[in-house]
């Protein structure tokens, strides 16, 4: 693939990995075999990846606002912006944001469950960038023929106010940021503490 994806940050880039369909079985997701920033610019970032299902390897190329994520970052960002994706559509980050829940609460460690329900949380965000004074998202909100066709079927799914009752329902991102941090440092323990 020689055309660069734009993306915010070179984790909307693995969540368009996650949720873009392989050309060669219509399935996935793609899995990152290597990620290499372009020695001339570090926003550019070269992706080798291979679709976990039938095993097609690609190349992509991702174009990031962000340098690739910061190393010093104690949680995720996706998009510190209020523009929506122009990579993952509406009905995408809601997939996300189902699936990762999902995740979240079938697993008995508590560490896991909180940061990947932390990213779900993140994925309902930006499907809500979408919105804007409609209770529905317009159509050019769904950038696959797929997408637009689950939405046509049951446009009940894309309310605005069911999204934000699934979020109030949910800590708030502040919160599930604190705790994710919380257990980033606690876990950095001294290599000389190891026995405690």
């Amino acid at each position: 693939m020689d055309k660069e994806l734009p993306a915010h940050t070179f984790n909307e880039a693995r969540y368009y990995l996650m949720v873009t369909a392989c050309e060669h079985c219509g399935k996935g997701p793609w899995e990152i075999d290597s990620s290499e920033p372009s020695p001339q610019d570090k926003h550019l970032i070269a992706v080798e990846a291979h679709c976990g299902h039938c095993g097609q390897e690609q190349a992509f190329r991702f174009l990031c606002e962000s340098e690739l994520l910061s190393e010093c970052a104690e949680v995720e960002q996706i998009n510190i912006t209020n523009n929506p994706s122009i990579i993952v559509d509406v009905a995408q980050w809601l997939s996300l944001f189902y699936m990762l829940l999902e995740s979240a609460s079938s697993t008995d460690d508590k560490i896991a469950s909180r940061r990947t329900g932390f990213r779900a949380t993140l994925c309902l965000c930006e499907a809500l960038k979408f919105y804007t004074d409609d209770e529905l998202p317009d159509e050019s909100a769904f950038f696959t023929s797929k997408s637009l066709a689950v939405f046509r079927g049951h446009p009940e799914n894309f309310a605005r106010q069911k999204l934000r009752d699934m979020q109030a329902k949910l800590p708030t991102l502040p919160r599930m940021a604190r705790s994710v941090s919380r257990d980033e440092r606690s876990s950095r323990k001294h290599w000389w503490k190891f026995w405690k």
